[in-house]
């Protein structure tokens, strides 16, 4: 995150690109309600934490709806906090205010994280996909409302992997093969690897495209710059849940656990 703060918000030509994209935002773009993004908000946060911890408890596992409270609380405070020391010097003659790391990803991936956490294996696949849908709306369209550039995203991205990290190796061991969340299921965990790997490399892949254009000036320079920071956040969403995905460990269960449960009586 310090890398992308420096290069995109501490360098002239980082801000003249970040600040083009938002200079092709249009009110074609817009959706006509703004609902998804104003749900993020305190009490929903507040909420949501008491609901994880609920689930936890009744799950008999308060201590990991506990942890994923804490992924929530903690990536919100941590982007409230970097977003106020972390000042944005005029150095590209932007008119726009500071807005690194963007609150409305944060907290979008951190609830997907904690819900993840409590959610018994069997039921992660939906989740996950459900929940990824979710971020990456929420992540692209702060940049199409001009609320946040490509770098907010990227910040919000690495704050709520670092307390999903930070929790999962010092908290509270997650289900990987308990009595009552054994489904065995690899088809619905390699669907959701294939989705996730697909939907990152096609994204990326239009977002590339669309810089090129920009930068061969064969269309409106700014939208297409727009498209591409677009792709570009939406791409830095999937990338993070992917990573996720595959190396957390949390939509599998460990040959061991498996093989050490209790016949069904």
């Amino acid at each position: 995150m310090p890398l992308v703060y420096a290069a995109a918000v501490l360098t002239p030509i980082g801000q003249r690109v970040e600040d083009a994209a938002l200079g092709g935002v249009r009110e074609s773009d817009l959706f006509g309600s703004d609902t998804a993004l104003n749900v993020i908000s305190v009490p929903v946060i507040l909420l949501l934490v008491v609901v994880i911890a609920a689930v936890g408890l009744a799950r008999r596992r308060l201590a990991v709806g506990l942890g994923a409270g804490v992924v929530v609380l903690a990536s919100a405070a941590t982007s409230t906090l970097v977003k106020r020391i972390a000042e944005r010097p005029e150095i590209a003659e932007s008119t726009t205010p500071n807005s690194f790391p963007s609150g409305h990803a944060t907290i979008a991936l951190a609830a997907l994280f904690a819900v993840l956490l409590v959610t018994p294996r069997r039921f992660r696949p939906l989740v996950t996909l459900v929940g990824t849908g979710y971020a990456v709306f929420v992540a692209n369209q702060t940049v199409v409302y001009g609320w946040h550039r490509v770098s907010d995203i990227v910040g919000a991205c690495a704050i709520a992997l670092f307390w999903l990290g930070l929790v999962r190796a010092v908290g509270p061991r997650v289900d990987r093969g308990e009595r009552g969340d054994r489904d065995g299921r690899l088809g619905p965990r390699r669907a959701v690897t294939v989705v996730l790997l697909l939907a990152t490399g096609v994204t990326l892949l239009v977002g590339v495209v669309a810089l090129v254009v920009a930068v061969a000036q064969l269309a409106d320079v700014h939208g297409a710059v727009l498209v591409a920071g677009r792709m570009a956040s939406s791409a830095s969403v999937l990338a993070v849940v992917t990573v996720v995905w595959i190396a957390d460990g949390m939509h599998h269960a460990a040959q061991t656990d498996v093989a050490a449960l209790p016949p069904r009586g």
